[in-house]
């Protein structure tokens, strides 16, 4: 099979999942190559699949990666699929999922061109820590933190009233655990949760840390199943970023089902059942 690992023109980071899972298809003896998703000369018609990997600049052209989906869905099959990819690109998704009883961190949506009052907002939540952010969005694009305990109530309003002018914004409540703990990123690929990664928070031009986690608890196991029979998405691959909350309990932070880092160096396996389930999701489409 031809298959197209699909990336960006000029990736904003490195994407680690790149050599491990091009090679891995290429072992299996396919034939794979990365192609951005920006690259007016790629004839997509000519793949027999198409995998959404690292488009990570989507936010900042969000129509025309729309458009794209879109024209790329008439000649071969998308990976994950493209009702998947146009529900997961909007984090209004979140709204969706809390509604049907899956926790997530406290968030404010605001449309473009909304006004707020930031402390009249973490007043009446009751928020003295908050991170502002796109609700489009890939890595740290856009999204920053402030602490008004310390005064930055005025830059944050600042820089608010700057990306509300632009673009539909969300305001979150600092999770204290990010400091502590951090994220763990549940990966799970066609239905098999493989491994799991901690990660430390990242705003702004930041590095993103990041350490394999080596026990899953059933917690974790429950709350990612949860999630996903939730949302209800039809995925080949998929990840499930939670956090605790003060109790302890988890949060979902956000579900991934687009262009996720599957952090395919630290398992093999998921590699290769990748693999595997890419051949077999070409063979069900013909």
């Amino acid at each position: 099979m031809k298959i197209a690992y699909v990336s960006c023109q000029n990736l904003p980071e490195p994407d680690i999942d790149e050599i491990p899972l091009v090679e891995g298809l290429k072992a299996a003896g396919h034939d794979a190559c990365v192609a951005g998703w920006d690259d007016e000369s790629v004839d997509w018609a000519s793949f027999d699949a198409i995998l959404i990997r690292a488009t990570w600049n989507y936010a900042q052209h969000l129509d025309a990666f729309r458009a794209w989906i879109a024209r790329a869905n008439e000649h071969t099959t998308l990976i994950n699929p493209i009702e998947t990819l146009e529900w997961n690109l909007h984090k209004g998704y979140l709204k969706e999922l809390q509604a049907a009883g899956i926790p997530i961190i406290p968030t404010a949506f605001f449309d473009q061109g909304d006004s707020a009052s930031i402390m009249e907002l973490c007043e009446s939540r009751g928020w003295s820590r908050i991170v502002i952010k796109p609700t489009v969005s890939a890595g740290s694009f856009g999204t920053r933190a402030f602490d008004l305990c310390k005064g930055e109530a005025s830059a944050a309003q600042a820089f608010f009233d700057e990306m509300i002018a632009q673009r539909e914004m969300m305001i979150q409540r600092f999770v204290p655990a990010v400091e502590t703990v951090g994220e763990t990123a549940l990966i799970v690929i066609d239905g098999e949760l493989t491994h799991a990664i901690e990660k430390r928070p990242r705003f702004d031009d930041q590095d993103e840390q990041v350490f394999l986690r080596e026990s899953i608890t059933d917690e974790m196991r429950s709350m990612a199943d949860l999630v996903l029979k939730t949302a209800d998405k039809d995925h080949l691959y998929a990840r499930v970023d939670v956090i605790p909350d003060d109790d302890g309990s988890l949060m979902l932070s956000e579900l991934e089902l687009l262009e996720p880092s599957l952090f395919l160096p630290y398992c093999k396996r998921a590699r290769d059942l990748f693999v595997l389930s890419v051949e077999r999701a070409v063979v069900q489409s013909r």
